[in-house]
């Protein structure tokens, strides 16, 4: 039995993935930083490691007796960082931990960035083939900055012979999402309380099948290439109506300006800066809505098999799964 190791595997992806590898037959051992998290893995048999990936020592540990290993545990920066210093951060993190992957002579390693790096595209929808550059041509949100800088990293890796494919997961929507992230999206309007929503085109896609994605990019993925983990391309409202219709509560009414949206957002901003949390809406996200991102998953569904789980039913197990551990 092959033995893999997944790094933040008490995240929403890291425990779609440690599932979806068991499914396959492996010995998991999912690695995780933070205890309180660890009902995401709730019941499964896999041996559960703490591991702070910012420690070499730590992570050689986990690393022991594995030959493939999937990195979902990628630096995520707070908005309060300075942009500089964000895009250091996450640039020693890849430095860091692929020089201990090197070291440990793993057979294969699946990198989850994420579908911010791809490059919208005007009148078309956008592919692995429209990665942003690094450095940037233009203004990107902190968020999209950092995982940019990080995969261009991740790829010189490979340019040096090193095992890697790398996935974009798009907005990941499905159950184990024990610190919401995504997941705070459909909660908002499963609360029926949220009037307004953003003219904003993103794309969903069932975390049980970026999971499956994953796992297929480690068995059959070509190195050094990108998948797309993408699925259902959808404005904002309409996914705020699919939230409400399955919650059974009243959907948002009006559309928000940008102008208004961009002085709500600013708003948000100051009161997570004074609660030490994450903001609802940050204006990044704000500057974001005026493009949008509209997704082809082909090659990941051609070269993949990637699954399509329906949007609805995607937020169906995302609802029950945060009702039956009290969130709201």
């Amino acid at each position: 039995m092959s033995r893999a190791v997944v790094l933040g595997a008490t995240g929403h992806i890291g425990a779609h993935v440690v599932r979806a590898l068991l499914a396959k037959g492996y010995a998991v051992r999912a690695a995780y930083r933070t205890p309180r998290y660890r009902l995401a893995l709730e019941g499964l048999p896999v041996e559960q490691a703490s591991c702070d990936i910012e420690e070499a020592a730590s992570l050689r540990r986990v690393l022991e007796g594995c030959a493939l290993a999937v990195h979902c545990a990628g630096y995520y920066p707070g908005f309060t960082t300075p942009r500089d210093r964000a895009i250091a951060l996450g640039l020693e993190q890849i430095r860091r931990v692929f020089e201990v992957f090197r070291a440990s002579g793993l057979a294969r390693v699946v990198y989850v960035s994420s579908a911010a790096t791809i490059a919208p595209q005007p009148g078309r929808l956008s592919t692995e083939a429209d990665q942003e550059p690094w450095p940037l041509a233009q203004w990107k949100p902190l968020y999209a900055t950092v995982k940019i800088a990080m995969e261009h990293a991740v790829l010189r890796y490979h340019r040096h012979g090193f095992p890697v494919v790398i996935v974009n997961p798009s907005v990941c929507v499905g159950e184990y999402d024990a610190r919401p992230f995504s997941g705070r999206l459909v909660l908002l309007f499963a609360r029926g309380t949220m009037p307004v929503y953003l003219d904003y085109h993103l794309n969903v896609v069932y975390t049980g099948d970026v999971g499956a994605g994953a796992v297929a990019a480690a068995e059959q993925g070509q190195l050094g290439a990108r998948y797309l983990l993408a699925h259902q391309n959808v404005t904002l409202g309409e996914l705020a109506h699919a939230v409400a219709r399955v919650a059974g509560v009243r959907p948002p009414r009006w559309r928000l300006p940008y102008p208004v949206a961009m002085g709500a957002a600013a708003l948000t901003e100051a009161v997570a800066a004074v609660t030490r949390t994450e903001p609802l809406l940050p204006r990044s996200t704000v500057r974001l809505a005026r493009h949008g991102q509209r997704l082809d998953p082909a090659r990941a569904r051609r070269e993949l098999g990637l699954p399509q789980t329906p949007m609805e039913e995607a937020i169906r197990r995302a609802l029950a799964w945060f009702r039956q551990h009290g969130y709201r």
